[in-house]
């Protein structure tokens, strides 16, 4: 019950922060253009540098055997979702079913997930939350481009290795094994930018939520079944699941977090790559997104 209570808190905060950005949206202030600049700051910069500075803590086997623990359990979560997806989308249309399946597989675990585990649990939760972080980069370049374009792009998968993202993670793992520590002088600014990640991140899912005609999202009744499936059954049966696996309690927990996060946007963005209905995926990215205000609290009570 404490960790719902906490979570509903952080979500209002969140929402608070969120609803700055839908105004700064609506008053003229930010545009398409500059929401696209602010994006791409927090994927190229702040989320990599908070990622990196997650790592910057004493090595200890207990948090070793956690991070493998967590990316165990990521890889297990992607095959339960995918099997999901597969189930939902079966009957669609062939370029809607694609759009439904890479928008409920990859969650918004950059810009909602890693700032909810950061205000939860701290460095601790962003530490474990990079394992998923990393298994959904890994995916989304890969089965990802495999299911929207429709063909094997090999070419994408380079941008995985050469992305902010897996870079600093990779490049945080191997200070933490090593136990490199960044001088003072240095991670003093880096910790101000790594928390500039929450407020920036929330403020661009403020605007891309401001540019959607939410009146018109909400009269179509499938978004709510994709968005009853994407924030409660898949974390629900993450969570039943875990029960069975010998893990950690808060690695566990991180996982069905990220899980439970809302539609991220990068289903947008690969609608637009690819001619998709990118329109479609914005409503889903949207609708979802309002309604988990209340289902992620609801999920974390589970935990």
């Amino acid at each position: 019950m404490e960790l719902a209570s906490i979570t509903l808190y952080k979500t209002l905060v969140m929402v608070i922060l969120a609803l700055a950005g839908v105004l700064s949206y609506k008053t003229g202030i930010v545009d398409e253009t500059v929401n696209k600049k602010l994006s791409e700051l927090v994927l190229t910069l702040f989320t990599p540098v908070l990622l990196f500075t997650s790592f910057q803590k004493n090595f200890s086997r207990d948090l070793l055997s956690g991070l493998a623990a967590a990316a165990a359990l990521s890889l297990a979560s992607f095959a339960v979702i995918w099997f999901i997806c597969k189930c939902v989308v079966y009957r669609q249309e062939k370029d809607y079913a694609a759009v439904e399946h890479i928008a409920m597989m990859y969650s918004n675990c950059g810009f909602i997930g890693i700032p909810m585990a950061q205000g939860i649990w701290g460095t601790d939760g962003v530490f474990y939350m990079t394992a998923y972080v990393a298994a959904a980069n890994f995916l989304l370049w890969s089965h990802g481009v495999i299911v929207m374009s429709g063909k094997r792009d090999m070419r994408s998968l380079g941008n995985v290795f050469t992305s902010p993202t897996i870079l600093s993670i990779v490049l945080g793992i191997l200070c933490f094994l090593a136990q490199i520590r960044i001088p003072a002088i240095m991670k003093e600014p880096m910790d101000m930018i790594a928390d500039m990640n929450t407020p920036m991140a929330m403020m661009v899912a403020g605007i891309n939520i401001a540019q959607a005609d939410l009146k018109h999202t909400f009269k179509k009744g499938r978004l709510y079944w994709l968005s009853f499936v994407k924030l409660i059954l898949m974390p629900m049966t993450l969570v039943g699941l875990f029960c069975l696996i010998p893990a950690g309690r808060e690695e566990k927990t991180v996982m069905v977090l990220a899980t439970a996060c809302p539609v991220g946007v990068t289903g947008s963005l690969f609608a637009l790559r690819y001619g998709k209905d990118a329109v479609y995926a914005s409503e889903l990215f949207a609708m979802s997104t309002v309604i988990s205000i209340v289902t992620v609290p609801f999920m974390m009570l589970f935990c």
